[in-house]
């Protein structure tokens, strides 16, 4: 028995028809699309770039090409004192960590051509290194303590000689890691009278107080002549 093929065969009409309504379609998707973008634009605002944190950022780092990224934002939500772009904020060292995505703001910024511990310094502000002791806990850049000292002689107490100072440094470790702080200049008179007359160590706070490098009204400290 001989089997026969048949052919099918489609109709140009039909195929085009078949295009034609795809064409409809995908006018009418865009079409849609326009008119929200539209509708979006004058309810917020045209887009427009704004450079952000492309990744997480620690407090005193100097910001590389890769730490940054521009997102197009409608106006409306542009915050204020952002940079203006990404060359704005390369090279320049970050005051604060920033999280990804967060907006990169001038304030977040040191002043142009400072570097280290000192771009981390309010005007005013003062870093000391103090050493801090086999109880104290782990501690990195950003975190805030108070500096206890505890005098040498008869009756000898711990006071606080600075409160609420902000880690601008940490040693590499071992037996006589340091970290340096942020303190006022009265504050760090003080310390440096505790390190020679005592000894000297620091206590982690919850650090949740106002601008952590700003300068704040030295503790109440007495020094016996």
């Amino acid at each position: 028995m001989r089997l026969t093929r048949r052919r099918v065969t489609r109709s140009p009409l039909v195929f085009w028809f078949a295009v034609a309504a795809l064409a409809l379609l995908t006018a009418s998707v865009v079409a849609g699309a326009l008119g929200r973008a539209r509708s979006l634009a004058a309810q917020y605002g045209p887009l427009r770039p704004m450079v952000v944190a492309a990744r997480a950022v620690e407090r005193g780092r100097t910001l590389e090409a890769g730490d940054l990224a521009v997102r197009l934002v409608p106006s409306s939500m542009l915050v204020a004192g952002a940079v203006a772009s990404v060359d704005d904020g390369r090279g320049r060292v970050v005051v604060v960590p920033l999280v990804e995505g967060e907006p990169l703001l001038a304030a977040h910024l040191a002043p142009d051509g400072l570097s280290g511990i000192a771009a981390q310094l309010a005007p005013g502000a003062r870093a000391v290194s103090v050493p801090t002791g086999s109880n104290a806990p782990p501690l990195r850049r950003g975190d805030v303590v108070d500096v206890l000292a505890t005098l040498e002689g008869d009756g000898a107490t711990t006071l606080a000689i600075a409160a609420d100072a902000v880690v601008v440094d940490v040693g590499a470790g071992g037996a006589d890691e340091t970290v340096s702080v942020a303190v006022t200049q009265d504050e760090a008179r003080a310390v440096a009278y505790a390190l020679a007359h005592g000894s000297v160590t620091v206590a982690l706070t919850p650090g949740l107080g106002g601008p952590q490098t700003a300068p704040r009204q030295p503790a109440k400290y007495t020094t016996s002549t």
